[in-house]
């Protein structure tokens, strides 16, 4: 255990309830804390805004004016452990580190979040087809996502169906043969590869072609489809012109919001820039899919050798070769679940690719300053100065 406990900044040995001495020991700051016994076990597992004002209510109030539902702490603990975080997504990759090295066959139960949803899609399967799942790394084949609710990972699967005309019942695609046909296949919008009308070789490709489609390279069907429509309109076939106007409009639904940020999980990478709780700094993290690592803090104002250096460490980060495993779906879920929240907590989450230069990365930096409470030093003889 104490290994365990050496990841903290700081301990206080108590014997509750708590006086204002003791409170003061405790620091007034965002970050985790963990109660222990007399002996060291874990106790509670705990992020605060402020450490200390969460420890003033859970530890010096009467237990007959604490809520029913929270247990009386005060009985049974006896150390104090904390670690200080800047931001919101410091705080919460804290407690997750933290749980996962002190409970680690049960940490999973503990976030106060899930994996994110992906959609995936395996062509060499025996019944290919797109699926939603939180199962990102478990099995071959390719990922889409993330989404912020299953919701949306199921309307981005009956998008590329609708787009590529795939199969829509999985359990007739597993029957394969005797099978009635579906009202899809009946009105002409699936390729009915159940009853054999095109081959599982043919159906593979098509799907393989959807999957590049899924991945971002969406051009090439609008263009096909643009064409298509403007031959069948010159030949006054105006069902089949309509029919591809209907699914130029359905292609749309790609552009929402809520599907926005479905691309391949190879493409998982962020630079994450999050307050730190001074003025002049601002942590840096790395991602990688779920793999996360923390960078030397920002100055600011930012200098040129500095966002080099962090490009350069981006560089290499992501060029380590390594297998995703359980942790890393539980990381890549946290780092979506701060995709779809509001500014404020997020804090600068910027989109990686190889080509990012210093001057985008200085650009996203200096217009996000103010959510990440970072302030340029006043120059000398200002007129505040002066007055």
């Amino acid at each position: 255990m104490s290994n365990r406990m050496s990841q903290f900044d700081g301990r206080l040995a108590v014997c509750p309830p708590l006086d204002d001495e003791q409170l003061t020991a405790i620091p007034a700051r965002r970050g985790v804390f963990l109660l222990a016994d007399e002996s060291g076990k874990p106790v509670l597992l705990a992020t605060a805004a402020s450490i200390r004002a969460r420890l003033r209510a859970r530890l010096t109030a009467p237990a007959d004016q604490k809520r029913k539902r929270a247990a009386d702490l005060r009985q049974v603990t006896r150390q104090i452990f904390w670690k200080l975080a800047g931001g919101h997504f410091e705080t919460d990759l804290m407690f997750f580190e933290l749980a996962r090295r002190i409970w680690p066959k049960e940490y999973v139960k503990m976030p106060a979040w899930k994996p994110a949803w992906f959609v995936g899609v395996n062509v060499a399967d025996n019944v290919p087809h797109f699926v939603r799942t939180r199962e990102v790394f478990a099995v071959g084949g390719r990922y889409f996502g993330p989404f912020a609710r299953a919701r949306s990972a199921e309307e981005f699967v009956k998008a590329i169906q609708d787009a590529f005309d795939l199969c829509r019942d999985v359990r007739r695609l597993r029957l394969s043969s005797g099978v009635q046909s579906c009202t899809y296949a009946q009105i002409g919008r699936c390729l009915r590869p159940c009853d054999g009308s095109i081959s599982m070789d043919a159906y593979r490709a098509v799907l393989s072609r959807a999957a590049d489609f899924a991945a971002g390279d969406r051009e090439p069907l609008r263009r096909q489809l643009t064409r298509q429509m403007k031959q069948a309109s010159g030949k006054l076939n105006f069902e089949a012109a309509a029919d591809c106007k209907a699914r130029l409009d359905r292609l749309a639904a790609f552009d929402a919001r809520a599907l926005s940020y479905g691309r391949p999980v190879e493409q998982f990478r962020y630079l994450l820039v999050q307050p730190s709780g001074s003025s002049r700094k601002a942590k840096l993290f790395l991602v990688d899919r779920g793999f996360i690592a923390a960078g030397k803090p920002l100055d600011f104002p930012l200098l040129d050798a500095q966002l080099r250096s962090v490009l350069d460490k981006m560089n290499r980060f992501v060029a380590r070769r390594r297998t995703p495993g359980e942790p890393e779906r539980w990381r890549l879920g946290l780092v979506a679940r701060y995709l779809f929240s509001g500014d404020e907590r997020k804090g600068l989450m910027f989109h990686w690719h190889g080509d990012v230069t210093v001057r985008q990365l200085r650009l996203a930096v200096e217009a996000a300053a103010d959510r990440l409470r970072l302030r340029a030093p006043r120059k000398r003889g200002s007129v505040s100065e002066a007055r």
